[in-house]
């Protein structure tokens, strides 16, 4: 997939999204979790060249959603969900399984609740700005991780996912976009 990756902060995880939508079936099914710059273009981009494939994009700030829903909101298979809350969510997941989730909402603990809620639905997963859980000053950080940018068994994510998910750390465009894939 081509993409022009425009050096913003908010689109640092676009090299790695791109790669995994291309490999992805071309029925695909794809949750996208706070819609943006970043990550609309390129679910709009892959529902256009897969008809075959839906993705169910979620968000929770209305005007943010508008503004998205107008760009990319005219095709069938790209379908726009606003949620009055990120609680909301597990009202909203009918399939049993999905291909792929990438993960980038507001505020910082929806993400986590949002991976806890889909982990057994979902083998892939994209997490923008990661290091920000392994932050030693958060009071669920226990210890000092090695590096935040690093999730071994040192840092809070691979203390939470490391037995279930291979961890691929991604910072040479920051902030660090991670990929999660089940073992």
């Amino acid at each position: 997939m081509d993409y022009e990756h425009n050096n913003d902060a908010y689109c640092t995880h676009q090299k790695y999204t791109a790669k995994e939508l291309d490999n992805l079936p071309s029925n695909a099914k794809i949750l996208e979790l706070g819609i943006g710059n970043g990550s609309s273009p390129l679910m709009y981009e892959f529902c256009k060249n897969n008809p075959n494939a839906i993705v169910q994009s979620f968000e929770t700030d209305s005007s943010w959603f508008d503004k998205m829903y107008e760009k990319f909101g005219d095709l069938p298979n790209y379908v726009f969900n606003l949620l009055g809350s990120w609680d909301d969510l597990k009202n909203h997941i009918p399939e049993k399984s999905y291909d792929f989730t990438f993960v980038d909402q507001s505020p910082w603990s929806a993400r986590i609740d949002s991976i806890n809620l889909l982990k057994n639905k979902c083998d892939l997963f994209i997490l923008h700005d990661y290091n920000y859980y392994n932050l030693p000053q958060h009071s669920w950080v226990s210890g000092t991780p090695n590096d935040i940018r690093i999730n071994d068994d040192s840092s809070w994510l691979g203390q939470q996912y490391g037995e279930e998910f291979v961890l691929e750390d991604n910072y040479e465009i920051l902030p660090p976009t991670l990929v999660m894939r089940k073992i």
